[in-house]
């Protein structure tokens, strides 16, 4: 009755003797780890502020292909994709810029073999990938938007004429921004040939509406442009007289 209980041990796990002969990590071993940990976290940083394959630098580029992508997409941060999310507004999809020779010219036009009359070059072409056809896509959507400030309005289409005057071979030419229309889901379970996946969208018909277009022509080593009125603007509509 006298004596203590003894104290009752919890756990039976036996303490783990501490060497003390261990040392920790030299000065030298520990910076060059924090510069590599400072290096890393650098280049990383990077990565997800160059995260589009459109518009970051080669540099970018390159320090993420090569250094960084293995570690990028287990943590899910390889984010670099050229489709972006919208509000699915046309002025989100994406645009092209059409040029042919303009139906008034001199110039005699040729016919395609599809049948349309007057051979025209789009930017992007379908070949196009990369960076290269990212520029296009988005200087034809500053073509568009550029028609809402009269400072900037027309100056690109007048300096892309001017370089394509002597390649095209005329000196009148007209240049079209197109607008690639979405696909309603509908259309697709309706089974219409001219949305199939496999037709290109060049080719397909009613796949893209007309955001700008202008005439641009060269008389007497003066650049003009004309730009097309919608046909509202040219001649209204006037309602027809009641008949009795």
């Amino acid at each position: 009755m006298g004596t203590k209980d003894a104290p009752m041990h919890t756990s039976s796990a036996r303490p783990v003797a501490v060497d003390a002969s261990a040392k920790p990590p030299s000065e030298t071993v520990r910076s060059v780890v924090t510069a590599l940990i400072c290096l890393y976290l650098v280049g990383l940083m990077l990565c997800v502020v160059g995260n589009s394959t459109s518009g970051s630098s080669a540099l970018v580029r390159t320090i993420k292909s090569k250094l960084f992508s293995p570690w990028m997409v287990p943590m899910w941060l390889d984010l670099g994709y050229d489709s972006k999310l919208t509000y699915g507004q046309p002025e989100d999809a994406d645009h092209l810029v059409e040029v042919a020779v303009s139906e008034d010219s001199q110039h005699k036009l040729k016919q395609n073999t599809n049948g349309s009359t007057g051979e025209r070059i789009r930017f992007p072409s379908a070949r196009m990938r990369g960076e290269r056809a990212s520029r296009w896509r988005r200087m034809a959507w500053w073509i568009a938007r550029a028609e809402e400030d009269p400072d900037r309005e027309g100056l690109l289409p007048a300096a892309m004429a001017s370089g394509l005057f002597d390649d095209v071979g005329s000196e009148d030419l007209t240049i079209r921004v197109l607008r690639h229309l979405p696909v309603e889901r509908a259309v697709h379970a309706s089974g219409d040939p001219s949305t199939d996946s496999a037709m290109p969208d060049e080719q397909a018909p009613g796949r893209f509406e007309q955001a700008y277009a202008a005439r641009v022509r060269r008389v007497g080593g003066e650049v003009q442009l004309l730009q097309a009125e919608p046909k509202a603007v040219v001649a209204p509509l006037r309602a027809a007289p009641a008949t009795r």
